[in-house]
């Protein structure tokens, strides 16, 4: 199977573990964690034909590290149903690692009844802690993202002060423009519909489908992610809803503006996600992916917030020189 580039797709090579009668399936809520995590996979079977799997056992492995699990007595032609959990503790790395998760289902004499693979994003959680050390507002709808981020250590205030370098916000105002067309930098995360600068929501059902899309992001921008262009389902918690339309894509002078974007579909269009654009004096990164939405649901999402550290990394540093304008 090969896409209208000749490129081999990606699920040919998961075809050979699926035609079986006998499986087990992994729930796994997510797919990118911290290395100090615990991941709870729940297991379920789909047992469709009369084999006792009392004495059988599912083995798993991740890395190095590797476990065998009991499973719940089945008998008989039950189809779906829960067989237990398993307790899997991620591997400490110093970077960013794409790591299978295996889990095979053997029986009593050895033989392998079944067997599954989902690669997990494993991040160092180091990385979770603020590199930059000037002052940051953090200026949106609830504030509730105030709290978040000063726990990644950055140096947080609501308002824009005379320590302020950076400004976050989801919704910036008259005030927070001229801040920045007065040589400030803003990060601006448009999760919703507002059109401040440049923005679209997507115009077809295919296109709420980022998952049938190639998504990208610019590698350099995130050195502290593991970045396997298209985008996988570690990503799944960050995938912007709407795209930033009425960009000029078809000038070479300010395609190294555009940051992150995706191919929709089978016609291939391209559209953007993230792009640097100089404002009045100042600068401003743009972005649709849901950066601060993952902040404020349980645990904060791990790309979430590595996306968010290296996008203020990089908005801060001397590669951030955008030739793409927004005229004032």
């Amino acid at each position: 199977m090969l896409d209208f580039n000749q490129t081999p797709q990606i699920s040919p090579d998961v075809f050979a573990a699926l035609p079986t009668l006998d499986t087990i399936v992994l729930q796994i809520e997510y797919r990118a964690y911290w290395d100090n995590q615990t991941v709870e996979v729940r297991l379920q079977s789909s047992h469709n034909v009369q084999l006792d799997w009392g004495k059988c056992k599912l083995h798993w492995e991740l890395n190095k590290t590797s476990g065998i699990e009991q499973i719940g007595i089945i008998k008989g032609n039950i189809g779906d149903v829960p067989v237990g959990s398993a307790r899997i503790p991620m591997p400490r790395v110093q970077t960013a690692q794409l790591i299978p998760l295996t889990v095979r289902l053997v029986d009593e004499i050895g033989y392998q009844l079944g067997n599954r693979s989902h690669n997990l994003l494993v991040l160092p959680s180091h990385a979770a802690q603020a590199q930059y050390r000037g002052g940051i507002a953090v200026m949106t709808k609830t504030n509730h993202e105030v709290a978040i981020v000063r726990q990644l250590n950055y140096s947080v205030c609501d308002s824009i002060s005379a320590d302020t370098r950076v400004v976050v916000t989801d919704s910036p105002d008259a005030e927070i423009l001229s801040w920045v067309q007065n040589g400030g930098k803003m990060l601006f995360v448009s999760e919703g519909d507002d059109s401040v600068f440049w923005q679209q929501g997507r115009s077809s059902t295919s296109e709420f489908n980022w998952i049938t899309s190639t998504s990208w992001l610019r590698p350099d921008v995130y050195p502290n992610l593991k970045i396997d262009n298209p985008l996988n389902l570690p990503f799944q918690g960050v995938m912007p809803q709407s795209n930033i339309g009425g960009l000029p894509q078809e000038d070479p002078t300010i395609q190294n503006d555009f940051l992150a974007g995706r191919i929709s579909g089978w016609v291939q269009r391209p559209s953007i996600h993230t792009v640097q654009f100089g404002y009045g004096d100042g600068i401003i990164i743009m972005t649709t992916y849901a950066i601060l939405e993952s902040l404020c649901y349980g645990d904060p999402d791990p790309v979430g917030v590595i996306m968010l550290n290296d996008l203020i990394n990089y908005l801060v540093s001397d590669s951030c020189k955008p030739n793409l304008q927004f005229r004032v």
